[in-house]
Parts: structure tokens; C-alpha cells; sequence
């Protein structure tokens, strides 16, 4: 698999939610190499953005690559502000994705944007006849992109949706909605979000076969800088090269 670097023309700029966009690109170079779990580095020309930004691809078609942006800084909210036909700067397809299984029974569990790493691992699971349920949990309802959550809904057989706070059936986080599922329904487990979700899912599925895929600040998203590096059980792994995608039971939490 080869890193490219590709200029990409903007197709379309969809909000999703309060504070989320899907930016769909046409890429043919990087999106007909991209595996479920890793990632792009784009370009972002405005003010005091000297750096890439990283983000998980959330779909691909062999013309296309999309992504999900959720708005948090300068780098976000000039991305969810693109018009169709404006040009970026990608480098891709980086890291190390997912495992996929086919004829499995896997549980996908995201919090806030890590619902775009698990989106192109639910459609290759579906396309490899195996069998999945999703938990995801977002701070407040209207963080919820609902045409995203009705996308799983068509290839899992359960989506489980919390919300930290506000008017939901449900409140709580995602370990209240494990808590409600038998663990022995599954033979493997799919986890991406904030580090503090991990870590509070670590006690429930250590012994068990569990992929994250962790997030965090990157400066190069190749492994020069060592900007990303985490302690696992294994000496010092860079999360942009090495993963960002680990097995749970190599990562040391205590130090995350």
C-alpha cells in the first residue's frame, strides 16, 4: 500500500448534525487503497494553520472518499465551510486499520466523531456477511447525526444511541448501554473514541478481542515527529504509524 499524496476536489459539504459535516471528496488514489480504520492528513489554509489535520475516512466508492468533520477548532470549522468544487490537499491512506472477520459477531461501540472510524468497518462487515450491533454516545441529541445512525440501522441488526445530557430516551454513556447487552453474543469487539471512554471500557472487555482505534494530536501523521506516541505493553508505539488502531490488551491505560 502506497502513500499519496492527492489533490482532491470538494463534491459536496453536508451539516449532519449541530456540529458535524460530511465532506465528500473525489479521490480515486487514496480511496481505492483505504482499509477500515485509518486515515487521512488534509491540508488546511487559513490563518495560523500551519499543520494537517487528521481524519478518519468515513467512506469510500472507488471515485470518492468522505469525511466526517466535527467542528472543534479553526482547522474544523474552515473544512465544514467548504463550497463544492474547492480544492484540498490530502496525504493518504495512513496507519494501520481494522481487522475484519468475515462470518462474525462483532459489537461496535463509538463515542462523539469516532463514529467515522467505525462507518466503512460496518459496511465491509455487512458486505462480508458478518453480523454487528453498534453503541454510540454523544454529549447532547442534537450532536447526533441521524442520516449517519439510519446508515447503520440498515447493516446492524441493534443501534443503541445515548446522550450524556438533554432530551433522549436515553441518558447515560456508552458502558450503562454495555451493561444492558450479553458480552457472550460476540466474538469480537470494535472500539473508537475519546481516550476516557476507552479507558472506562477497558474493566468491561480486557478478555476479550478488542480493537481501538485511539485519537489523538498529531503533527506529521507519518511518524517522524513522535508528537503521538503512547506506552503499551510492547515499548513506545506512535499511533499515527503504528496504529492508530491497537488491540486493547496491549495499550497501557494506566499511562493514557
Amino acid at each position: 500500500m502506497n502513500v499519496v499524496n492527492e489533490k482532491c476536489e470538494v463534491i459536496r459539504n453536508e451539516r449532519v448534525s449541530s456540529d458535524g459535516h460530511i465532506l465528500v471528496l473525489n479521490s480515486r488514489d487514496i480511496s481505492r487503497q483505504t482499509l477500515p480504520g485509518q486515515f487521512v492528513e488534509i491540508g488546511c489554509y487559513g490563518e495560523d494553520m500551519i499543520l494537517r489535520r487528521p481524519f478518519s475516512v468515513f467512506d469510500v466508492s472507488s471515485e470518492s472518499l468522505s469525511l466526517f468533520i466535527k467542528i472543534v477548532g479553526k482547522g474544523t470549522k474552515w473544512l465544514s465551510e467548504l463550497n463544492s468544487g474547492s480544492i484540498v490537499d490530502l496525504i493518504g491512506p495512513l496507519g494501520n486499520g481494522f481487522t475484519v472477520s468475515s462470518k462474525s459477531r462483532s459489537l461496535l461501540i463509538g463515542g462523539g466523531c469516532g463514529i467515522a472510524s467505525l462507518n466503512l468497518l460496518s459496511r465491509k462487515l455487512f458486505d462480508s456477511d458478518s453480523n454487528s450491533d453498534t453503541i454510540f454516545g454523544f454529549s447532547k441529541p442534537e450532536e447526533i447525526p441521524q442520516e449517519v445512525i439510519e446508515g447503520f440501522q440498515k447493516r446492524a441488526n441493534r443501534v443503541l444511541v445515548t446522550v450524556d445530557k438533554g432530551p433522549y430516551p436515553f441518558i447515560g454513556n456508552v458502558v450503562d448501554r454495555l451493561k444492558e447487552i450479553d458480552l457472550e453474543n460476540y466474538d469480537r469487539f470494535y472500539c473508537c473514541g475519546p481516550t476516557r471512554m476507552l479507558k472506562a471500557l477497558e474493566p468491561f472487555l480486557c478478555k476479550r478481542e478488542v480493537e481501538v482505534s485511539l485519537e489523538a494530536r498529531m503533527a506529521c501523521g507519518i511518524g517522524v515527529c513522535y508528537g503521538c506516541t503512547i506506552s503499551t505493553k510492547h515499548g513506545s508505539k506512535r499511533v499515527c504509524l503504528d496504529g492508530p488502531v491497537f488491540k486493547m490488551e496491549e495499550v497501557e491505560w494506566n499511562e493514557m
